[in-house]
């Protein structure tokens, strides 16, 4: 394979591109999050999950409609054709800060889990470092092979989740829903909050995803979506319900990593057990697409920002970045779920709803519509065949100029 070949752009499938949506949600939302809305809605936190189903689907309607008016642009691209030069790259360093921080975040979530869980010797620097060499592996292949990698994920995912489920149900207690809304609607209604902003605010990075969707491939991406967002609010009530049926509310509550630890009670008859490696494994492959679509997207946003012709070239630098602002993001657990419940959940609704949503209304009223290219320009090769080629006609040139003369 040449050098060159996905050096800057390619092509995936909408079926690839829900997969990525699905994983993404999936991601550090899926043991991390269970836990933040059973502490809020306790029993009812399925309610929760159900009722933020909904807006799976909305903030993607806002990011679908900007798509159809730009179908081969990137938010960084279009927000200039909106607001202009200036008023595009303000909003487009917005996002650069907002991804940055995003990607120091989940690697964060990643070396707290293998620190508290897996690794309690080893320092957090270290595996924040081993990581993301191979984050930086992944983004240098590109957008295609993160998709490819997306669907082996997606399907083993699927099947350690089945299984999971199926080797807990004789743990299930039904009594640890009771009662059923004993504060009212409130509670459920609360828990939504902290789903908004993780992950529904952060699927903004879809944006820089669309453009790269083959053409013949968009007239279903509407309808993958739609079964991707389903799939999320399905496969996030299930996680909640047997978290709290199987565990208890105030357990639930407790654990950092509850997903995890609920895995630690599938015992069937001393023969299927020690099952949660497989949860572990399942979930660093999920945050490791989540972290490479961040840093994939947080260099291409960049690279069209500075008109650059590759977005390779930033990624080393980006990762030196975004390892030493993992260790100090925050202090601790109890420090990450304070800024997570207080501050995230804002910022990310205004980056990944409301800024969208406002781009759209302004390109509606100025009319705004684009169709040009938006893609990096692309790598000509010229080898050592090309270039001995392109040698043997200049003198086979040379030759012919003298032969007029000497005549």
């Amino acid at each position: 394979m040449s050098k060159y070949a996905g050096m800057n752009n390619a092509e995936i499938t909408s079926g690839q591109c829900a997969k990525i949506l699905f994983l993404f949600a999936l991601g550090s939302a899926a043991l991390i999050l269970p836990t933040s809305v059973t502490a809020i809605a306790k029993q009812d936190g399925w309610i929760s999950m159900l009722l933020a189903g909904p807006f799976n689907y909305f903030v993607l309607i806002a990011l679908l409609a900007l798509a159809d008016r730009f179908p081969n642009l990137s938010l960084a691209q279009y927000s200039e054709k909106v607001l202009g030069v200036w008023g595009g790259k303000i909003v487009t360093l917005l996002y650069i800060f907002f991804f940055l921080l995003l990607s120091a975040l989940v690697l964060r979530n990643i070396s707290d889990f293998l620190n508290l869980s897996v690794l309690p010797l080893t320092p957090e620097w270290f595996i924040d470092s081993t990581f993301m060499i191979v984050i930086i592996y992944g983004v240098f292949l590109g957008i295609e092979t993160i998709a490819r990698t997306g669907e082996i994920l997606f399907s083993w995912g699927m099947l350690v989740i089945v299984i999971v489920i199926f080797s807990l149900f004789n743990q299930f207690d039904f009594h640890n829903f009771e009662p059923f809304l004993y504060a009212g609607w409130e509670r459920p209604v609360k828990g939504v909050f902290p789903i908004l902003g993780f992950p529904i605010g952060e699927f903004v990075f879809i944006t820089m995803i669309f453009p790269l969707v083959r053409e013949k491939d968009r007239k279903k991406l509407r309808k993958s979506l739609k079964l991707s967002a389903a799939l999320i609010t399905f496969i996030s009530i299930l996680i909640t319900v047997f978290l709290v049926g199987v565990m208890g509310v105030d357990e639930a509550s407790r654990s950092p990593f509850a997903v995890y630890d609920m895995a630690k009670n599938i015992n069937i008859e001393e023969i299927l057990v020690r099952v949660e490696i497989l949860v572990a494994m399942v979930w660093i492959g999920t945050v490791f697409m989540k972290l490479a679509l961040c840093v994939y997207v947080l260099t291409v946003i960049t690279a069209q920002m500075l008109k650059l012709s590759t977005y390779r070239t930033l990624v080393v630098p980006y990762a030196v970045i975004i390892v030493p602002l993992s260790l100090i993001v925050y202090r601790n657990v109890a420090h990450a779920k304070e800024f997570a419940m207080g501050v995230w959940t804002v910022y990310s609704l205004f980056q990944g709803f409301v800024l969208p949503t406002f781009l759209l209304v302004i390109a509606i009223i100025r009319g705004k519509r684009d169709n040009s290219d938006g893609r990096f320009p692309e790598v000509k090769q010229q080898g050592k065949g090309g270039a001995a080629n392109q040698k043997t006609s200049d003198d086979a040139g040379e030759m012919l100029e003298k032969e007029p003369a000497q005549a």
